[in-house]
């Protein structure tokens, strides 16, 4: 059992907490506990869990047994890390944490602290839009792997974020980072390229992935196979590996 006499009193405000199968990027397929964190800067167009863009009064945990249960946030690193000790034993498959949102790097001083703290017995993996780099700094050393989106504004319906992915993505440059591109048949080559070259600047060693965006509505992809290998064609004149991954969960019609 995991000793919390010593915790933090950082809290955390969360929407949930589920065991599924990793349905994006390098990792897909692996059996991953989501811990999602609920509140985020961004207020994209194509957003699947509209859900977490607020923070909200109580977060769902499933565990992997079948059992639910309701906390009242903001939630306690002890909380958290009994919650999370729990859904480990319950399911031995469990091969990493996925760290998600809405954007935890809002709540960046909690994870951090939970991490340290109570560091849980399997790896982490940060699933952010990689616009707000204050804390990474000291966050990175608990992390395993980085999965960053680059947000493109035809498609998003944000303004440019470019800046700010490359502030992150520079402290980036020496962790096992890999980066997502939301694309679909709005999406402009000219966006695509620039991305492209931003990540090769900065993480110039990580993959690339081009995902098709999916109607919230449906699950219906957003963009033609032949405007998809026109994309992956201008991502490949400026970034090394490129490489086009749907969201598989999607696919499978799974949480």
């Amino acid at each position: 059992m995991l000793s919390l006499d010593a915790v933090t009193r950082e809290s955390g405000n969360l929407s949930e907490i589920f065991a599924s199968f990793q349905g994006e990027g390098a990792h897909v397929g692996e059996r991953h506990l989501f811990v999602r964190f609920a509140g985020c800067n961004l207020r994209c167009r194509y957003c699947d869990t509209p859900e977490s863009l607020v923070r909200v009064p109580s977060c769902e945990v499933s565990y992997p047994d079948g059992g639910v249960e309701t906390f009242a946030n903001p939630i306690s690193v002890a909380t958290l890390a009994t919650i999370v000790e729990r859904c480990l034993d319950e399911d031995s498959s469990i091969a990493r944490i996925a760290i998600t949102g809405g954007e935890p790097m809002l709540q960046e001083r909690f994870i951090t602290a939970w991490l340290t703290d109570a560091p849980p017995a399997v790896g982490c993996l940060l699933e952010t839009a990689a616009t707000v780099a204050h804390g990474l700094e000291r966050l990175l050393p608990r992390i395993d792997t980085v999965s960053a989106d680059i947000k493109l504004p035809s498609n998003s319906g944000e303004g440019a974020q470019w800046e700010r992915h490359r502030e992150f993505l520079r402290l980036c440059r020496d962790a096992n980072v890999y980066v997502k591109m939301p694309v679909s048949d709005d999406t402009l080559d000219e966006e695509v390229r620039f991305a492209a070259r931003l990540a090769h600047e900065t993480v110039p060693g990580a993959p690339l992935y081009l995902q098709p965006i999916a109607s919230p509505a449906d699950g219906a992809w957003q963009v033609h196979s032949s405007r998809l290998l026109a994309l992956t064609a201008v991502a490949a004149s400026e970034a090394r590996d490129v490489r086009v991954l749907p969201q598989m969960h999607k696919l499978l019609a799974i949480r």
